[in-house]
Formats: C-alpha cells, structure tokens, sequence
C-alpha cells in the first residue's frame, strides 16, 4: 500500500463522522494522489459519508466512479453504500444498487443481504424486507437483529417483532445484547410485561453480557408496563453501572405513575443535574398539581446558577396559574425580561393564561396583542379567560375574530366559548355553535362540551330540553347531568320534573356525597321530610361526608 493511501485511510480513521470537511480534504487528497483506481479507498470515503450528516455525497461518489468504470465495486462497497441510500431516504438508488449486487453476484454475501434488509425496511417495504430475509442462503446474528430492528421500527409491526424472536429461539439462533435490547423495547411499546419478564430470565440463563443499553431496555420495559417495584430492584442491582438515561427512565416512570416524591427521590440521587433534570422535574410538580414545590424549586433552581431556558418557564407559570398568585407571575415575567429570555409562542400563552387565572385580563390581553405570533392554544387561553370574568360578548367576539385569521378552534377553544354562552344565558348562539362544532370542524363532542351545553339549557330554565338532551347522553355520564339537571329544578321550583330526576339519580345508586346533599335539599323544598330523615341517615351511615373547601385571601401590605 502507498503511502498516500496510508495517509488517507489514516485521516478517515481519526476525522469525526460530523466533520466533512476532513472527508471533503481527503476525497481532494484522493483524486491529486492519483488513487482513483484504489477499491479500498473509495470503500473507505463511501463508508465514512454514509455514517455522516450528507449521505447522499457517498452516492454521488458511486455513480460517478462506477459510471466511468474507475474502480471495480467489491462487497465491502455495498453495505456502506446501501446504508447511504437508506439515510438519505432514495429507495430508488437503492434498488439500482440492488440490481449491481445481483448482477455482480454478491446477493449470496450475508453482509450485503443484512443492508439490502435494512434498506427495504427502513424505507417502510417491509414486506421486500421479510422476503429478502427469508431467501438468504446464510443469516447471522446480525441478519436476525436487522429484521427485529425493521419491525420493531414500524409501529404496526411490534408483536413481529416478538414472533421473529421465537422463530429465532426455535431455529437454536442464539440472540445478543442487541437482539434482547430490540425485543424488549417492542415489548415495552406493546405493554407485554410478562414477556419481557421471560426475556429477562432468557438473558441471565444465556450468559448475555449485562450491557448498559441491555439494562437500561429492562428498565424502560418495566416502567412502561407499571411494574415500578421491579424497575427499583434493577436500578438497584446496576450499582455504579448506570448512565443519565437509567435515572431518565425510572424518573419517567415515576412521574407517569403519579409517584411524584419517588421522582423527586430519583432527582436528588443525580450528583450534575442537567438543564433537562431540572425541568422535568418542575413540570412533574406541575403536572401532580404541586404548584408550591414547583416554584420552591425552581428558586433552588436560581440558587445553583442554573440558567433556565423557556421550557422552565412555562412551567413555572402555569404553576402560578394554579396558585393564582398574580405578584409572583409579576415576578416571574420581571425576571424573564430582566434576563433576556426568549419569549416564544409557548412562554406567551403561558403568560396569557398566568394572568387571566390569576384575575388580571388586563395585563394577560396586553400580552396577548403584544405577541408577534399566536396558535390555537394563545387564542384559547384569551377566550377562557374572558368567559371565566364575565365577558362572553367579547369572549365571542374573539372567537370570530379567530375564525376570520384562519385559526381552526379545537376542542378547549369549543368548551371555553360555549362555558361563556352557558354562564351569560346566551342559548341560541351556543347551541348554533355546538352545532357547528360538529357540522363544520368534524369535532366529535366529549363530556365537557355536553356538560356545558346542558348547564347552558338549565341555566336558562329550559328544562324538558336538558331532559331530552340528557336522554341522549352516554350512561356513564348521566349521574353528572342528573345533578346538574336536579339542581336546576331547585332553582326554578320546578317539583314534578324534579322528583323524577331524583327517583333517577336513585336507580342509578350514586354514592357521593353531592348527591346525597342534593337529593336532600329537593326532599326538603318539596316538604318531604320523611326522605328528607332517610338520605340523611343514609349519610350517617356510610360515613358519606362533605370535603373541605379551600379559600385563600391575598394579604396586601
């Protein structure tokens, strides 16, 4: 070998597979050393660009060289190239290389088979990908991992993936590390915890190297499937061999689970807490409806000199929106403008929200009109926030204004506006904008929107109507709209319809407390009192009682 060549394939070797400027340097350094005829340089810069962000120089390399005839192809080319076709996302150059493989008779060649696998699957020809597979005259463990990997990158192909894995076990293949992090992950995604438990077994009775990645796919699968006590037993057993991802994973599953203290445990176990660390773990406070400790962070957050980004902010205000502390969401967009943090689509609904929920509409539709973009969820959080102060002409108002900048409302924006008819009594307009929820956005009514419409019909003493309307609901929603209903009939002394949502609300033995109380209240307006002695022993006897309200009262000083 020259020593140009030397050179070379020495600057492949140590050059980054992000600095193309080192392959650009030595594709140069090829073509002026004359090595235009050296097969395993070529392999090697078509190797080195198919792993590297341009892909598709590789094939342009190719096609230039195999079209002059300048250096002979070997099976050493085709992977590498095949691999570039698939990054680059040209299934055509692919089949191309495939017909120069089979032409050149390397479609025998177990290496070359495996890429035109992963080809064919990763550009969604599953199918191709399986035939291929099953005609290989020869497969190693990596032919086996390809197709687990193919199917596993698929989302309608995840219980293949679990039935390649028997085949392969049955064919006396023996799977690697990569096999079970590939197996576990699809049984994960499939919520199969009880297979993923017999992979774990399978792992420890074949010997398999207990590799990081192989760990961390346990605990991922456990977490996934619920199983948090056996995720706490692994990370246990992993000792000093665990990464940020181990503590990621159990500190997700934590926070899926609602365990939000079991999080917090995970959190202080990390020695350098990331960017990322902190605001997961905000946003779960923020998401267990822990505001307080949210924002208690956040300031632990400022006393470490960790810079916040937008993502914390958000966070950060929607937990002052929980507590409707208005002078700390002051605070808090005081210090985003003291420190220049940049305020996206994200951070000014948040700051919309934060300050209707906290009672000033002022300041939250100043920022509103101040912001140079605005989605969906912007314009949502202005209407809520005007329909929950009382302002449901200009809540309407904005809603047009919505429709007229091409902005398609969602399912909140639909419960916010017909929560501002319902509460201004403004019947015709909210049931022509149920109407057109349906009719025109395809929106499909849940629960919310049919609450809101019957609160809208009781509110307005249309009684019969509610009734008709609650015939038409799903069961397990009818309690709900009978309260609603029963309630409304106490309000308008309406006594006949009453005490035949009553004897309903009865049939269908709610439990709670609420009806309970209210039932008694009818009993009592309608002088009935002997029902009246009943549903309160009733109470008395399972103990039935009325949580606890909660005020709060800001103290100016």
């Amino acid at each position: 070998m020259s020593k140009q060549l030397q050179k070379i394939l020495m600057c492949i070797q140590q050059a980054s597979l992000y600095d193309i400027r080192v392959f650009d340097q030595v594709l140069n350094l090829t073509i002026t050393a004359a090595l235009i005829h050296a097969t395993p340089t070529w392999n090697c810069l078509i190797r080195a660009y198919s792993r590297s962000p341009t892909p598709i120089t590789a094939i342009l390399i190719y096609n230039h060289f195999i079209k002059g005839r300048l250096f002979l192809p070997d099976k050493y080319t085709y992977p590498a190239m095949l691999k570039a076709c698939w990054r680059a996302g040209l299934l055509s150059k692919g089949k191309e290389a495939h017909a120069h493989v089979t032409k050149m008779g390397l479609d025998s060649d177990v290496y070359v088979g495996n890429a035109l696998i992963q080809l064919y699957g990763s550009t969604g020809q599953v199918a191709d990908a399986c035939k291929l597979f099953d005609g290989m005259p020869q497969r190693n463990v990596a032919s086996w991992n390809t197709l687990l990997g193919v199917y596993n990158d698929n989302s309608g192909s995840w219980v293949e993936v679990l039935v390649l894995f028997k085949r392969m076990t049955c064919e006396g293949v023996g799977g690697d590390y990569i096999s079970m992090v590939i197996v576990l992950s699809a049984s994960g995604k499939i919520g199969e915890g009880n297979f993923g438990k017999l992979v774990h077994g399978y792992v420890i009775k074949a010997g398999i190297e207990p590799a990081l990645s192989l760990s961390n796919a346990l605990l991922s699968l456990y977490t996934k499937c619920g199983e948090m006590d056996a995720a706490q037993g692994l990370f246990d057993e992993m000792a000093v061999m665990k990464d940020v991802v181990s503590y990621t994973i159990l500190f997700n599953g934590y926070v899926d689970m609602g365990s939000v203290n079991s999080a917090r445990g995970i959190f202080d176990q990390v020695r350098v807490k990331d960017l990322v660390s902190w605001n997961s773990m905000i946003h779960a406070y923020v998401k267990a409806k822990h505001p307080k400790q949210a924002l208690d962070l956040f300031r632990k957050m400022e006393d470490e000199k960790v810079k916040p980004d937008e993502t914390t902010m958000v966070s950060v205000l929607a937990a002052c929106a929980s507590l409707a502390d208005l002078q700390y969401g002051r605070l808090i967009h005081w210090f985003m403008l003291r420190n220049n943090l940049r305020q996206d689509i994200f951070v000014g609904t948040a700051l919309v929200d934060m300050y209707a929920k906290c009672g000033s509409m002022q300041e939250a539709m100043l920022t509103f009109y101040k912001m140079d973009s605005r989605d969906v969820f912007t314009w949502t959080a202005a209407i809520d926030g005007l329909a929950n102060h009382g302002h449901p002409d200009k809540a309407l108002s904005m809603f047009s204004e919505m429709e007229r900048q091409g902005i398609k409302p969602n399912e909140a924006t639909f419960v916010s506006i017909l929560m501002a008819c319902s509460r201004s009594g403004l019947v015709q307009e909210g049931c022509l904008l149920f109407k057109r929820m349906v009719e025109a956005y395809q929106i499909q009514p849940k629960i919310e929107h049919l609450g809101c419409l019957l609160d809208m019909l009781s509110r307005a003493g249309l009684l019969q109507q509610a009734e008709d309307f609650i015939k038409l609901m799903p069961p397990g929603e009818k309690i709900i709209a009978n309260k609603t209903l029963l309630s409304a009939c106490i309000n308008h002394l309406e006594g006949k319809l009453g005490e035949k949502i009553a004897n309903g609300l009865i049939e269908l033995n709610s439990q709670s407390h609420a009806t309970h109380i209210l039932l008694s209240n009818f009993y009592a307006l309608a002088g009935q009192w002997a029902e009246v002695a009943k549903m309160r022993r009733v109470m008395k006897e399972t103990d039935t009682r009325k949580e606890p309200g909660i005020s709060s009262v800001d103290i100016k000083t």
